[in-house]
Formats: C-alpha cells, structure tokens, sequence
C-alpha cells in the first residue's frame, strides 16, 4: 500500500514539475487566482495574500463537484487535515483534525461566524449542516487562539452559507445508496434587496435513511450483531435584512434530529441506538461608523442526545440494559470591531462570552444504578489584533494578543442505589469545588511578498483548549475500565513557530510549503492513577482520569499543489508529515507509565492526497486519491492501526440549466479497512443523484 502511495506521489510531482517547466504559453485562461477574500483569518475582511499564515478555501464550485456524502468529507483535499469517518454516512459523527494533533476539540469550527464546538466535549455535530447550503469552507492553519482563543489549538474551520443572488430560487433532488439507502433535499431563497435595501431568505432540508451493514468483522460476529442503520432529517433557515449599504441584520435557525442503530442487537426493539436532536439559533449585526465595521453575534445551541446500550457479558453471560439521557447547552455573544485606521493599519478587536451547560442522566435497568452530572463552564475573552502594511505592499505584520477566563461552577455527581456494574460502593452525593483558569495568548506574524508571484511569511503563535464538562464532572464505567471526573482539571497551551511560503509559476501552477515546529504543555492526558474498581465482570478494572502532566513535540511539514493543465482539467497534490511525541510526562501522577518518547495517539504520521478535475460539455469528473498512514491507537504504541488508501469517483451531467444528475463512487478499489474501535468501513458505496433546478 505504502509502495503505491509513493509510486502516485512521484509521478504527480513529476507531472507537475514537467509543466511548469515547459507548460508557459500553452493555456487558454489564467485560471489559478490566489486573490480570494478570507474572513476568518483575522476576523475581517483580507485577501488571502495578505494573511501571514497557511490558508485554504473550498468554494461552493469545487464543493459541488467532489465525490463526497458529508460535511466533513469535503475537507479530505484539504493538506495537514485528517478527516476520521470510518463507517462513512452511517458514523455517528465525524472526528476532525489537523496539524499533529489529536481530538477533535483542538480545532475550532465555526458556522457563520460562531462556534459549534460543544463545552461539555468539544465535539461538532457535522450532520447539522447541508453541503449544498456552503458558499464556501475557510481553514486556517496553525494555533489561532490569539484571535479566537478556545479550541483554536491546533487551527480553525470556517463554514460561510450561502446567500441567494436572485429573487427567487430553488432545487428539489432525490438520492439513492447502497443497503436500501434514499433521501431527498430542497432549497428556495429568494433575494429582494435593491439600493442596498430589502430582504433576503433561503430554507433549506435534508433527509436520509439506509438499512446500513455489519460493523464487525466476520471472524469475530455473533447473534448480537446487526446492521448499522440511519435515520435522520434537518431542516435549515435564514432571514436578512439590509436598512442601507452600511447596516443590516440576520437571523438563522437550524433543527436536526437523527436515529442511529449502533450494531448490535439483544432483546430490545432498536438494539443498541442514539438519537440525537440539536437545535441552533444565530443573530448577527453588522454595521458601519465612519472607518468601524462593527459585528455583533450572539448564539445558542442545544442538544439533547438519548443513547441505548444493551450487551451479554463474554465474562459472566450477564445481561446489561442501560440509558444515558444527556442535555448540553451552549449559548453565547461574541462582539468583534474592525478599525480602518489606514489603508496600511487595519486595527482588529473585541470582547467574547459564552457559557456551557451539561446535564446527563444514566439509568441502569438491569440493576438499581442511576448516575447523574453535571456542571457549567463560563468563558470570556478579550482580544487586540493589529495588522501592518511596510514597504508599499510588500511587508505585513500581524501583532495580536488575546487574554481568557474561565471557570467551573455547580458541578454535581450523584450516585443511586450503586452496585458494582458502575464502580461505586456506597451511594454518592458530591459538589465539586469551584475552579478557575486564565490564558494569554499571544501572535506576532510577519510575511513578505518579493513580488507578485512569491511570497514567504514566519509566525509565532500560541494556542489554548480548554477542559470539557465530561472531563470535569463525569464519572463512570468506560470501555477500558473506570473514569474518574477531575474538577481540577486545567487548559493545555501549544506554542508554535512556522516558516511557509506561496510560490506561484506562469500563474498556472501555485506551490504552497509549510514547516513548523510545536510544544505542547499542560496536555490533558487519559491516564490510570494505579487503583482499580471491581465494575462487575469478575476482575478489577483499573480507574483512568484525565490529567494536565504531558508535553508534546510536534515535528511537522506540507505541502501542497495546484496546476491548472488546461482550461478545463485541474491537478490538486499534497502531502503532509507530522512527527507527534510526548516530550514530558509526569509518571508519578499515574500509574508509574512512563510515555515520553511514545507517539501521540490517531495521528497518522504521513496523509497525501491527489486530484483530478476534468469539465467538458458532456459531463464534469473529479477523481480523487487519499492515503492515510499507520497510526497507534493506545497511548504505550503496542497496538498500530493500520494504513488505508482510498480512491472516490464523481460524475455529473447538467442539461438545459436545470436539470442535474450525478454518480458518486467512495472507495472504488473496495478496500474495506478497520478502524481504531476494530470495526469495518462500508468499502465501495455508490449514490446517485438528480436534481431539478428552478
């Protein structure tokens, strides 16, 4: 696998240097423009050329035509971002990161301006949006907690929806899928704004469901196993209005709510299952003073999840029914100002506030156990950035710091009728003490444009994560034994120091490398504390709890390529390298381990991918290549994970301007892979679409 992956690699970089080389005066346009407008990088409006840093955007063109399912997938071209969604439509989320950093928590996701990041586990739930409702995805690599602060460790995703252009306008589509897979999407919105007054709207939805397939491998199923299945639908709603060119407001709303059979199933109805209903309200200002542009958002996201588990233990035949009925809230305002000092000074500030709530409740059927936590985290930050123009338009200086306080409060776990399926002895009653933390995180990012086709840029940075209410406030039974809640826990910081460079030729081809160098401190570790509980299963389990005693070393470099062959046909390569280890680690706070010199855990430590865009007047192709190296699943590297490789076709036909139909195919080769829990990917999967457009 790893012979073919270097073998494609050398022939697109062959290719690429070949015709750059001799390819100048054989195109018809100049179609390769780095000269995009960018507004997560800074909180305002920048070109891309003028961001110090390694910056990437997906317009709502190439979305369309790449052969993905999900949200999520679209960032697999992406350079330095892992895209972890094994059981492809059917996964219950998805797990993305980047930069040699694991959890998805490290990397801030924001929707139109604010965050989806959860409090109470920093996950996002990626079903929430539909792809077609994109206008375009920016990422911005590299710790951005300076400007951001929570989450933005190791960078951030920004997803912008679409706003319509026309006065009124729509699509209704059909799907189908392999294992008894259909769904169905529509679109109307309408733009009525003229002057610089009026109105404009759009709603949006999306439904699917499959029977789905059995996650676990055939060597080791039972009678208990059973399809993966899928159920879910989302509906979506946007309301602006515009006074005059210099104010205007917007209001949405997005609803979700899923069922999704999880594998396995003993004597209930659904077996094994999670439902999940978020609902996401947003209000955004945006006004002119003078030289300030001022942005107000305010948020709240609320999701309720309900999750079923049953199972016959392989170790006493005892069988377990349980439910874990969970409530996280999130809401928040964020204020952000933009002063236009100069057409060379660009002054950047603001004040951010959110608060996380989690409420969750496990009752054991099959025992008198009831467990209960919960806790709330408050957030507030306030942040300075100012950016520079020297020397004409050659040196920009970006010079930023940003200050965060956080605390926790009410945390509360109570225990009922305990026995030893849950760990604990006695009934249990606790209110965790109150805890609070602070973080300074600050920037300073320096880049030079030699002329108009290259340019370079150095960066230091440093990044802040916050704890999560789990870790906080729960306590538990987990697959490896017993969780202990930490109400001590405290954030982990990463600094990061990085050179790159954006290197264009004939302005065809665009070449973008990057190198960086990152230490970790303070990193919130899964570790056992050297006790054990007896948790019913006929052995002691060893009691794990989440502590801030590792650094981490991050070694890393990418890179990546854009050549536009020929008017219709684009080549897209890059690779990427991450050298991820514990460089200190405080074993006396565990159970003696000691894991320094060991590699970060699902962190490949090689990913390359290569595309190929092909349009002519019959059909548009975009094939795509993805490699995933090896990666370690525990934190003592003895068991690997292996290396996957993945091929995916999209094909689409459009006729009279209407009408849309297209064929996608994930995973051609059917190389149907296991993922870190052990279970099995779909392999191939085909979808095929059509649309009506009006």
């Amino acid at each position: 696998m790893l012979s073919r992956f270097k073998i494609i690699l050398v022939i697109a970089i062959s290719a690429i240097s070949y015709m750059s080389a001799f390819g100048q005066g054989n195109f018809i346009h100049d179609t390769v423009n780095i000269s995009e407008v960018v507004v997560s990088a800074n909180r305002n409006l920048r070109f891309v050329e003028d961001v110090p840093g390694m910056v990437t955007i997906i317009d709502s063109k190439t979305i369309e035509e790449l052969p993905v399912q999900n949200v999520d997938e679209i960032l697999q071209w992406v350079s330095n971002v892992y895209v972890n969604r094994s059981w492809g439509i059917f996964s219950q989320n998805a797990s993305v990161t980047m930069r040699g950093l694991d959890a998805s928590s490290r990397v801030l996701v924001l929707i139109d301006g604010v965050p989806l990041n959860k409090s109470a586990g920093g996950s996002v739930n990626w079903h929430l949006i539909s792809v077609n409702s994109i206008d375009r995805i920016e990422v911005i690599k590299g710790p951005a907690s300076a400007i951001y602060g929570n989450n933005a460790l190791a960078g951030v995703i920004s997803i912008i929806t679409k706003n319509p252009t026309k006065p009124f306008q729509g699509n209704i589509g059909l799907l189908a899928s392999l294992y008894n897979t259909f769904g169905g999407e529509f679109n109307l919105s309408g733009n009525n704004v003229k002057n610089e007054k009026g109105l404009i709207w759009s709603v949006n939805s999306f439904y699917r469901q499959g029977d789905g397939y059995i996650l676990e491998p055939v060597e080791t199923r039972d009678s208990t196993d059973v399809a993966a299945s899928l159920r879910e639908y989302n509906i979506a709603a946007k309301l602006g209005y515009s006074f005059n060119k210099n104010h205007k407001v917007e209001i949405s709303a997005h609803l979700y709510d899923d069922h999704r059979g999880q594998g396995r199933k003993v004597y209930e109805e659904y077996g094994d299952y999670m439902s999940v209903n978020t609902t996401f309200l947003r209000a955004d200002y945006q006004g002119v003073f003078k030289k300030t542009l001022l942005n107000i958002n305010t948020f709240y996201q609320l999701e309720n999840e309900f999750k079923q588990s049953e199972s016959i233990s392989s170790k006493n035949g005892k069988y377990q029914l349980s439910d874990r009925d969970s409530h996280k809230n999130d809401y928040g305002l964020w204020i952000n100002a933009t002063t236009y000092i100069s057409d060379r000074n660009i002054l950047t500030y603001g004040i951010d506030l959110k608060q996380g709530i989690a409420d969750v409740k496990n009752i054991y059927h099959t025992s008198t156990d009831v467990l209960i936590y919960s806790g709330i985290l408050d957030f507030f930050g306030i942040f300075i950035q100012d950016d520079w123009k020297f020397l004409g338009d050659k040196l920009i200086a970006v010079v930023g710091a940003r200050m965060d306080f956080s605390s926790f409060n009410k945390g509360q776990l109570i225990v009922e009728n305990p026995t030893s399926v849950t760990g604990f002895v006695t009934p249990f009653d606790e209110h965790f003490i109150n805890s609070s933390w602070s973080a300074f995180s600050p920037k300073l990012a320096v880049k030079y444009n030699f002329n108009s086709s290259y340019s370079a840029y150095i960066s230091y940075s440093k990044g802040m994560m916050p704890p999560k209410l789990d870790d906080l406030s729960k306590s538990g039974v987990i697959r490896k034994g017993f969780k202990l809640a930490n109400p001590e826990l405290g954030p982990e910081f990463i600094t990061n120091y990085e050179l790159g460079a954006t290197l264009k030729f004939f302005n065809k081809l665009v070449v973008e490398p990057a190198f960086y160098y990152s230490l970790g401190k303070d990193f919130q570790y899964f570790v056992g504390t050297g006790d054990s509980v007896d948790t019913g299963g006929g052995k002691l389990q060893p009691v794990y709890q989440r502590q801030n005693i590792a650094g981490v070393e991050i070694i890393g470099a990418e890179i990546s390529a854009k050549y536009q062959l020929l008017k219709n046909l684009t080549l897209i390569v890059n690779y990427s390298f991450n050298n991820s280890t514990i460089n200190d680690f405080d074993k006396h706070q565990t159970d003696n381990k000691d894991l320094i010199g060991k590699y970060l855990i699902e962190v490949p430590k090689h990913m390359a991918y290569l595309g190929v865009g092909w349009k002519n007047k019959y059909f548009n192709t975009t094939a795509s290549y993805n490699y995933i190296s090896s990666q370690w699943y525990d934190d003592e590297n003895t068991i690997l994970i292996s290396s996957y490789d993945i091929i995916d076709l999209h094909i689409s036909r459009e006729f009279m301007n209407r009408y849309h139909v297209s064929l996608t195919v994930q995973n051609i080769l059917d190389n149907q892979y296991i993922d870190r829990k052990g279970y099995l990917s779909p392999g191939r999967f085909f979808t095929g679409e059509v649309k009506f457009k009006f």
